[in-house]
Formats: structure tokens, sequence, C-alpha cells
């Protein structure tokens, strides 16, 4: 039955991913469903073990600090043509579309408002060492919050589900 169910959530997860990764609109129906989380009856998300949007933003604060200032990240893309500055302003968009998109992956009622992922890192040519350091920031801050094991694993391989769209794209 546990199989059924994960194979089932993983359909809905990438059914959810296709308009941030392939560029496709939203699918027609009310506006209110699109920001209503897919859960089983009974079923506690990655969301709810986490603590809640709260929790999600504060973990996305933290990380994102950690991330920008981790050379190894290369979040300003130095010396690309797709160079970013770090201001207040582009820290504060990157924190919010961060945790936009991390409530949407734990199945959160935030909807995910940001850019087409595959589009906003296409040519900027994000090596696999840098996203072994973004990931290795995340962990590190879900440590900072003593996240258990189980939810951190959960957390990064939904992120990590993303590799193929941003690494050498």
């Amino acid at each position: 039955m546990w199989m059924f169910i994960r194979r089932c959530w993983l359909v809905c997860f990438a059914l959810c991913l296709l308009p941030l990764l392939g560029g496709c609109g939203p699918a027609a129906g009310p506006a209110e469903l699109h920001n209503q989380p897919i859960r089983a009856p009974g079923e506690v998300t990655l969301y709810d073990r986490l603590g809640g949007g709260s929790a999600i933003y504060a973990i996305t604060d933290t990380f994102i600090d950690r991330a920008v200032a981790d050379p190894r990240v290369n979040f300003q893309r130095e010396g690309h043509a797709h160079a970013w500055t770090a201001t207040p302003e582009s820290i504060a968009k990157l924190k919010l579309y961060w945790a936009q998109f991390l409530d949407m992956l734990c199945d959160g009622p935030q909807a995910y408002e940001g850019p087409n992922i595959a589009e906003t890192h296409h040519g900027m040519d994000i090596s696999e060492g840098e996203w072994v350091a973004l990931l290795d920031d995340l962990k590190k801050t879900l440590d900072q919050y003593h996240v258990p094991a189980d939810q951190q694993n959960d957390l990064i391989n939904r992120v990590a589900g993303t590799h193929d769209v941003v690494v050498n794209h």
C-alpha cells in the first residue's frame, strides 16, 4: 500500500512541476484549487512535519544567506554572462521564491510564483560542484534547525529532483 501511495505522490509531484519546468501555463480550473496542497485523507505532509510555513521561511532565510555567501555555490555567477548582484532587494526576492518553491515541494499551500526554473537557469553553466555545494548548504541549514534526518532526506531529495533543469542546462 505504501508503495502505491508513494508512486501516486511521485506522479502528482511530476505533474505539479510540469508548468514550472516546461514553461506550460497552469491547469484550467478555479484559482483557489491551485493553492491547495495535494494530500491523501489523513496524510501528514512534509510541510506539516517541518513545522509549516513559518519553519520553511526560517529555513529559507538562513539557507539563502549561507548559499549566497558560499563561494563554492557562486550564486552571483561571478565571471559569467549571467552575473547576479546580491543587493538586499535581489536577495529578498530570491528568498521569497525559494520559500514558495520549498513550500510547494513540501506539499504546503503556497503557490510558487517565481520565474520558470528551466528558463531561469538556462545558460548559467551551473556545475555539478556548485550544485553539490548548494545541497550541502541546505543540509547544514537543516542541521542548524535540528530537522530530523528522515525529513532532511525527504526535502533534499525533492530539491535534488530539479537537478537536470538546473545543472549544466
